[in-house]
């Protein structure tokens, strides 16, 4: 009954922390955005550099290599379908990244002073939202103008990425929590982004792979996020309800363990960093 109890009230302290310190969340996170070009030439630039470099570079493989061509749009619809599932993957990967170490870097402030640390994986995830949900904005309105997508649909993004900052933070908790007692978990978590892109279909469509692998998507927790962007942006795929659920279903389940876990041992932590 403990258990049950605390798995119950974990959630809300956390997002009542969240909420407390929300002028303290905000100064992090648009400090995390400009401290990582302060003293460069380039500034933003830089951070928009690899991600878009990352885009142009499976384009040309997929698109003009291996001509990949989806419906009737021909490689514009290709191009948007990738791009769809590929910045979404981006921003999580990223959060995931840095919500990791997230602990870790911040150890001495942990050590020395008082605060719910449930901001530092909180900022470290928001930040590539913030930064990276522009690309996602601007594509939406590139497929509204050029490929004739009803407009209203495209209302619906701010849902999904809200599903995906909250989906994203639910495994973040875990696996900054882990990192600070098995530091090997950031390599770990390294590998899976990188795998993962491969094993989830952003790069190619669904009903490319085998009816076994299909099914066991609906396992893969990233899954249905990824076919929600694309079916948002290309009629490929017709609108499913069951995609919906699967994303909102793993968000809420993951959200609540993650949360039950960093809250439980979280008062450990200044004692392992």
């Amino acid at each position: 009954m403990r258990y049950l109890t605390d798995i119950i009230s974990s959630p809300y302290e956390i997002i009542k922390n969240l909420i407390v310190y929300r002028h303290l969340l905000y100064h992090l996170v648009f400090r995390e955005i400009k401290g990582r070009f302060v003293g460069s030439i380039g500034g933003l630039f830089w951070h928009f550099a690899h991600p878009l470099l990352m885009v142009v570079i499976f384009l040309f493989v997929f698109v003009y290599v291996f001509k990949l061509r989806l419906g009737e749009g021909g490689s514009s619809l290709s191009v948007i379908y990738i791009m769809s599932g590929l910045f979404p993957w981006i921003i999580m990967s990223e959060g995931l990244s840095r919500g990791t170490s997230s602990l870790i870097e911040n150890a001495i402030i942990i050590q020395k002073t008082s605060f719910p640390t449930e901001i530092l994986p909180a900022k470290a995830v928001i930040a590539p939202f913030l930064s990276y949900g522009v690309a996602i904005i601007i594509l939406a309105v590139y497929t509204v103008i050029n490929m004739n997508e009803p407009f209203l649909k495209f209302l619906a993004i701010p849902f999904v990425i809200f599903l995906q900052l909250i989906f994203t933070l639910g495994i973040v908790f875990i696996t900054s929590t882990l990192s600070v007692f098995f530091r090997d978990t950031i390599q770990i978590i390294s590998l899976v982004t990188t795998f993962g892109l491969y094993l989830t279909p952003v790069l190619y469509p669904l009903s490319l792979l085998p009816e076994w692998a299909q099914r066991l998507m609906y396992f893969n927790p990233i899954f249905p996020f990824t076919m929600l962007y694309q079916m948002l942006f290309t009629s490929i795929t017709g609108f499913s309800w069951t995609i919906l659920f699967l994303a909102v279903f793993w968000t809420i389940l993951l959200f609540i363990i993650g949360a039950f876990f960093f809250f439980k041992l979280k008062f450990e932590f200044a004692d392992w960093l």
